[in-house]
């Protein structure tokens, strides 16, 4: 695999009391692969060069190391105590320069030196220089005082500032985990701005579970604030990406321990935007724009007259979708829709309205009200009607005009009659059919009531536009072939659900339950 060295040359030549100075020079290199991941851990073969006057000038001294890089990718070593290939360290003559540093380096730890480069050595190197300084004239000059040792100062430091007895100090920059003091001292940075003209500005932490950026506030302040002022589409304040494969682990977690929101979101009044929070998924085999997990999933609410506190739109398949489970003897509600205004809904479905079991009322027992319910079932049929009855006496002549509702007519078609006699057998009959919302009964008697029924095939406007709202048998669409709304009822397995599982095997901690995702499923 291909190597990059990313060298970092730190040269220290140290001079002590009377030009003592250690024969030796610091030297790292940052070793990158070429997916530029750091080379860890692993030894790596270098050889070291002193070049005399230019970058391809005789080399008047070589050495080669084998450093182990840490787990940062960084080979350290001190120049003048390797391995020594030609020359004497020592015995430079740094005065008779310029000179430049050549590194070699073999990334798979051995003599192979595929990576080279060349860096003149500036003015660091030549402190080695005040060995020579022996041989050097000295012209001896009167300080004007008796005392000798006076001109001598001390060095004291104290947090960040580094003194002298003669009374000046300098800031030393502040190392460990803030960025403050590289700001010129600023207040913890206060009104400091960085701007790149090109790329990012990057924090990495290569430490396992580490953090890359912490950012906290212990007033009344944000701890992170992030604008953008660009008005053009395709730009985010904040944008978060991560590669894990569990769901959950979030590009973006947001946590409370006290009564705030984990996660908030809020338009202006002045803003264009419809959303507070906006949740999109383009997975082409299904899932979730936003999904919610708790001990209710998901709260809506509205304070317009007019608005939805739930609203759900497909336009092809299903809106808001309910999953009721049955767990402990109790069954939870799939959907469920609270109203107190009389003349709203709690349930409202602006088309047709479907259930593959039975449809009823449950209200509380009204004889056992804390301990049962009470429920009454929808009559099905394999029309779409409407039913009309009442109670109604005869006149003198045996006869009864029955009026209907003023909008009968609008609505209804195809009428079928039923008639019951009270009080006494009668051959009762239909002596006018509906025409203009009345009927004519006949064949009773004054004394007599009819109870009567009318079945009418619903007529209106929506039926009319919609015909195949009526139709009983049919074919379930192209995908859903070969697949059931209950398929256990027949014997088949899960897997071939309309509505169908997606995942299983999450367990909701607090209830020890197996959730169930679910989605329409479309081959």
């Amino acid at each position: 695999m291909k190597r990059i060295i990313t060298t970092t040359l730190f040269l220290f030549g140290i001079l002590t009391a009377w030009g003592q100075s250690p024969q030796q020079m610091s030297f790292q290199s940052v070793i990158r692969d070429a997916s530029d991941q750091l080379v860890s851990n692993a030894p790596v073969g270098m050889q070291i060069s002193i070049l005399q006057t230019s970058a391809t000038g005789v080399a008047v001294y070589i050495e080669t190391h084998t450093p182990t890089t840490n787990n940062n990718g960084l080979a350290t070593l001190e120049i003048g105590t390797g391995t020594v290939v030609a020359g004497s360290f020592s015995g430079i003559d740094w005065a008779n320069g310029p000179y430049f540093l050549k590194t070699e380096t073999d990334p798979n730890g051995g003599t192979a030196y595929t990576i080279s480069g060349t860096t003149q050595l500036l003015s660091v190197p030549y402190a080695l220089y005040a060995e020579t300084a022996g041989s050097t004239a000295i012209d001896l000059v009167n300080d004007a005082d008796a005392d000798p040792t006076n001109e001598i100062q001390s060095l004291s430091l104290s947090g960040q500032s580094l003194s002298i007895s003669g009374g000046n100090s300098v800031t030393l920059p502040q190392s460990g985990n803030t960025l403050d003091q590289a700001y010129d001292q600023g207040g913890a940075g206060a009104g400091r701005i960085i701007t790149v003209d090109a790329g990012e500005v990057e924090l990495v932490n290569a430490t396992a579970n580490g953090i890359g950026l912490r950012a906290s506030t212990s007033n009344t302040g944000v701890g992170i604030l992030a604008t953008s002022t660009n008005s053009a589409n395709g730009f985010s304040a904040i944008q978060a990406t991560t590669n894990a494969t569990t769901n959950t682990t979030s590009a973006i977690v947001g946590s409370t321990s006290g009564g705030a929101s984990a996660v908030s979101g809020q338009v202006e009044s002045t803003a264009t935007a419809a959303q507070g929070v906006y949740g999109s998924n383009l997975r082409t085999t299904g899932g979730y724009g936003v999904y919610g997990i708790g001990h209710t999933g998901t709260v809506g609410e509205t304070n317009y007259q007019l608005g939805f506190g739930v609203y759900g739109r497909n336009y092809d398949a299903i809106g808001p979708l309910g999953n009721a489970v049955g767990t402990y003897g109790y069954g939870y509600i799939g959907v469920w829709g609270d109203q107190t205004d009389p003349n709203g809904y709690s349930i409202y479905a602006n088309g047709d309205f479907g259930a593959a079991g039975t449809k009823a009322f449950a209200i509380d027992h009204p004889l056992d009200p804390e301990q049962k319910y009470l429920k009454h079932y929808s009559i099905e049929s394999n029309e779409v009607l409407n039913v009309y009855r009442g109670t109604i006496a005869f006149d003198a002549n045996g006869e009864a005009t029955v009026t209907l509702p003023d909008y009968f007519d609008a609505v209804n078609a195809n009428f079928s009659y039923q008639l019951t006699p009270i009080g006494g057998y009668a051959p009762l009959f239909i002596k006018e059919k509906i025409e203009n919302g009345q009927f004519v009964i006949a064949g009773g008697s004054s004394s007599m009531e009819v109870s009567w029924t009318v079945y009418a095939e619903r007529n209106d406007p929506y039926l009319q536009q919609h015909p195949e709202s009526k139709a009983v048998e049919v074919e379930k669409e192209s995908w859903n072939q070969g697949k059931y709304l209950q398929p256990d009822l027949y014997g088949q397995p899960d897997s071939k659900k309309i509505v169908k599982p997606l995942e299983t095997g999450t367990v909701n901690p607090e209830t020890g339950v197996e959730q169930t995702q679910l989605e329409l499923k479309r081959d």
